[in-house]
């Protein structure tokens, strides 16, 4: 309608003579409505220090084993998570570790098999064992960061996805400027900006300072070779992973309130909360191939 009655031009002025009497009354925008403003302006950082070790097959027996200690920082992880910062006046508050961060990671597999001379060996033992290959993988690695929220909107900007709590001294969160069971505020009730005016108040809390706990699992695959004169062979496989059954927490709970009442800590100082998803439990699986 402004395009219309201007011939394109639109102006604050513009505009809000045309809204006048119909969405709203004449006047200045609200400063609560939110303006999202997408720009490619996200950084991050990322070091790593890789070790690998290998050997190559040889006396029926091959291995491959690595580790990496990384560690990545950013102010915006992906496209997929919530872009939207705490406190847009301090966009330095978001910069963290990120999401995908994994401190520690070691990854060990190989292969063994039964030597071909076992076929015609004369002890029953070896016979019996032949043409048995053993292949592992064993993976050990540390949790990854998620952030931690009050799903209450306590700095007035009409979202509570992004709200971060405060810290008090004994490591308790709680929501900022709400008060305590002693009476108390936690932090201050409401602050004020450079210039003096009332804000509402925002989590001193870091982005990102969750954590999940650690992973590791057990796989194994056994594969018998069966054969039948030169040119056909069986092989049967039966494959477990994560054979011990260890829990394996996949995501956990953001809310301040899941963090305290699950009450630990890293050593580190970062909060573990309530696991909501897990990795796969303990499972099997079994397989024919037959080669001719």
């Amino acid at each position: 309608l402004a395009q219309a009655l201007t011939g394109g031009l639109v102006t604050p002025a513009v505009l809000n003579s045309q809204i006048a009497g119909t969405l709203r009354t004449p006047g200045v925008v609200s400063p609560f409505g939110a303006v999202n403003a997408q720009v490619s302006d996200g950084n991050s950082n990322y070091n790593a220090l890789n070790l690998e070790l290998k050997r190559r097959f040889a006396n029926n027996f091959t291995f491959l084993a690595s580790y990496t200690l990384s560690k990545s920082i950013d102010d915006s992880s992906d496209l997929q998570t919530l872009l939207i910062p705490q406190d847009p006046r301090n966009f330095r508050a978001e910069r963290a570790l990120s999401l995908f961060d994994q401190r520690h990671r070691f990854v060990f597999s190989g292969v063994l098999a039964a030597p071909e001379n076992w076929r015609a060996s004369d002890s029953l033992v070896k016979k019996i064992f032949s043409d048995f290959t053993l292949a592992p993988i064993i993976e050990i690695s540390s949790g990854r960061p998620f952030n931690i929220i009050t799903n209450v909107d306590a700095n007035g900007d009409q979202a509570s996805q992004t709200d971060r709590p405060n810290v008090l001294a004994d490591g308790t969160l709680c929501i900022p400027g709400s008060r305590l069971a002693n009476g108390q505020f936690c932090g201050n009730q409401f602050d004020r900006d450079a210039n003096g005016n009332l804000v509402f108040p925002t989590g001193n809390l870091g982005r990102n300072l969750g954590m999940t706990h650690s992973f590791a699992s057990f796989d194994l695959r056994i594969a018998r070779a069966i054969r039948f004169g030169e040119r056909v062979r069986l092989d049967l496989i039966a494959e477990g992973f994560n054979l011990f059954n260890r829990f394996n927490e996949a995501s956990a709970s953001p809310f301040f309130t899941d963090v305290n009442a699950f009450g630990e800590r890293t050593k580190s100082g970062r909060y573990f909360s309530r696991p909501t998803a897990s990795f796969d439990p303990r499972q099997f699986q079994f397989g024919a191939k037959l080669y001719f």
